[in-house]
């Protein structure tokens, strides 16, 4: 997709030159490197920013999304060899927020494996940045040369009148130093730029991991999860049907023992519709944790779907806005979807699954997962 986007003029900034860094990307790294300077500012950063502490806050930025939702940042881009580096010598649960994970890179700086990966990260990212500014001179210069050129490039032109870079960098190369008229443009235009940028992150994220629903989400944290309405669906299901087996274990379900699965886990669909939801027993769930079930649970969850689906129509007991999930799968109203036969239902059903399980095994969830009893 091609950015559609412009940033807000200057009259005295080549915004052009920020502008040009999100043309022909082929990794994250400027993407998540601007996100961590935007981020300095917002939480009242100054002019002077240590390499160290925007390396720990683009660590922090990709930490969520690679962990929790298993996104592909590119074959180019070492965040997932740097973040599971992390992840597997602390044991760093994948859902910790970014402050935890930032104040924890801090405590343990100096460790051997975070130097490490924090000094590849710092290697590059932070000159390759500015490249924009400086085309001509860097065209036909090894890789060698290209930092050193940046370098005094940004500090000998950094008050120029037409071509002022965002930063500098100290003598030791360990602190940038933004031109304070680049800190103004950026504070103002905060939202848009973050906006700005995090559209065009999850364009270039797209590529990557083509088919993955609701990728935009999962750049960030989930919200708080309200399944009331689930909740009032399913329960409404199983104190009419009576002696309903839970699909898993076969094991008869209660309003006591009853609670709402993603048969297809959150984590890989990110929502909360009902097609996806089903009533399983409390240690069910538990058990099955983030895992894809096995194809052989299918037909018995298509079933178990159109039969509540029916209850929820023939009872007048739910309200036709909750079941606008169905509506849009099925492309009809619900008179309509209530009067097919229960094989087109569970066909249309199991069709729109297969495909999301395959894909969320090939993102790394583990699959054909069967549920045993104790």
């Amino acid at each position: 997709m091609k950015n559609k986007m412009n940033l807000p003029s200057s009259d005295t900034l080549p915004i052009y030159n920020l502008s040009s860094i999100f043309n022909k990307t082929t990794n994250s790294y400027k993407f998540i490197w601007l996100l961590a300077i935007l981020d300095s500012l917002r939480n009242g950063g100054k002019e002077k920013i240590p390499l160290k502490n925007l390396i720990y806050s683009m660590i922090s930025i990709v930490w969520f999304p690679i962990n929790y939702y298993n996104l592909s940042f590119g074959k180019q881009d070492q965040f997932y060899k740097i973040i599971k580096g992390i992840k597997f010598k602390f044991r760093i649960r994948d859902d910790i927020n970014k402050s935890e994970l930032t104040h924890f890179l801090n405590l343990n700086d100096g460790d051997i494996t975070i130097d490490g990966l924090k000094n590849n990260l710092a290697r590059y990212v932070p000159f390759r940045f500015l490249s924009p500014w400086y085309t001509n001179e860097l065209r036909g210069k090894s890789d060698s040369q290209k930092n050193r050129i940046i370098y005094n490039y940004s500090s000998r032109y950094f008050n120029s009148r037409l071509n002022k870079p965002i930063y500098k960098f100290s003598q030791d190369r360990r602190t940038i130093i933004l031109h304070s008229d680049w800190v103004s443009y950026l504070i103002k235009h905060l939202k848009i730029l973050t906006e700005f940028t995090l559209w065009n992150l999850g364009n270039y994220l797209q590529g990557n991991n083509p088919n993955v629903p609701n990728l935009q989400r999962k750049l960030f944290p989930p919200l708080v999860r309200k399944l009331s309405n689930a909740k009032l669906y399913w329960k409404s299901f199983i104190e009419n049907a009576k002696n309903e087996k839970c699909v898993f274990s076969k094991q008869i379900i209660n309003l006591n023992n009853i609670s709402i699965d993603h048969f297809i886990p959150w984590r890989f669909v990110a929502h909360d519709q009902l097609w996806n939801l089903i009533p399983v027993l409390k240690r069910v769930n538990s058990y099955k944790g983030d895992n894809i079930p096995s194809e052989i649970y299918l037909n018995d969850f298509a079933n178990l779907q159109h039969r509540a689906f029916l209850n929820a129509v023939n009872s007048n007991l739910i309200k036709p806005k909750i079941l606008e999930d169905y509506t849009i799968l099925f492309n009809d109203t619900l008179n309509n979807i209530g009067s097919i036969s229960n094989k087109k239902f569970s066909d249309r059903i199991i069709k729109n699954l297969k495909p999301m399980m395959q894909i969320a095994i090939n993102m790394g969830f583990r699959g054909n997962w069967k549920f045993k009893n104790d």
